[in-house]
């Protein structure tokens, strides 16, 4: 029962040295993410939609579909 006490001392005593963002720093970062976000999302749409009009070529040439 000591070890488990001691184990909740030692992350309480870490839990205070977290140094968090300042709201500026939080909201600069969180921009990044959503812009690095919506840059990747039209990156692969506009991969998805080369592939499948390139897939559907070779189908329709092929007689597939």
């Amino acid at each position: 029962m000591e070890k488990l006490r001691k184990f909740f001392r030692e992350v309480i005593a870490e839990a205070k040295k977290i140094s968090w963002p300042s709201r500026k720093e939080l909201l600069t970062s969180f921009g990044v993410v959503l812009v690095i976000l919506a840059v990747t999302s039209v990156y692969f749409f506009v991969l998805d939609f080369i592939f499948s009009g390139v897939v559907s070529a070779i189908f329709k040439a092929l007689g597939i579909g």
